[in-house]
């Protein structure tokens, strides 16, 4: 006998570098069989980098799918069998330039729960030390150092480019979660 939300069947209707699309045949609570699809992703890391100064660096990057900019910590895929750690050390290096000597976990979550079943790590990142940006050529990201009020402000309030309100709304889901997470550290 199945038990109520006990997998059934599972195949994979798209593989691709980044993602697999599935499509899953499980049980329902009374018993009949429901079909689920999701995204079946490894996870992602996304970096708090915070100077000693207090200032943050945040990104304003190019999101392709959205058609705007939005402001964002370094955020990077994990694929099978990364470590979230290390993932989050390239990413920061990568995107922002900066190098970090002392890190924090401060979290793991679920971003998009009833599509992927991604888990989500978030990490301070201190001890920071300027470098070069290594961008990949799908990326476009500027790198601003702000203060810690103004990052949330940026980042929760999405403001682009002149300070005000403009050009998007959208505010990054990871980003705003990883504010969560820091403000709980900070609060030690």
């Amino acid at each position: 006998m199945t038990r109520p939300f006990e997998r059934i069947s599972s195949r994979v209707l798209v593989d691709n570098p980044w993602h697999r699309y599935c499509h899953d045949r499980y049980a329902r609570r009374d018993g009949s069989p429901g079909d689920y699809y999701y995204v079946d992703m490894a996870g992602s890391s996304v970096v708090v980098p915070l100077l000693d100064n207090g200032e943050v660096v945040i990104l304003e990057v190019e999101r392709y799918l959205l058609g705007t900019k939005l402001w964002e910590f370094p955020i990077g895929g994990l694929e099978p069998g990364d470590d979230p750690l290390d993932v989050a050390q390239k990413e920061l290096a990568e995107e922002s330039g900066y190098r970090a000597n002392r890190w924090d976990a401060l979290g793991v979550f679920a971003p998009y729960k009833g599509v992927s079943n991604e888990h989500c790590h978030v990490f301070l990142a201190r001890e920071l030390i300027r470098g070069e940006q290594a961008l990949e050529l799908s990326e476009s990201i500027d790198v601003h150092v702000v203060s810690l009020d103004e990052a949330r402000r940026r980042i929760l309030g999405n403001t682009v480019g002149d300070g005000t309100v403009g050009r998007s709304l959208l505010g990054d889901g990871q980003s705003i979660a990883a504010f969560a997470y820091l403000d709980r550290f900070l609060a030690r």
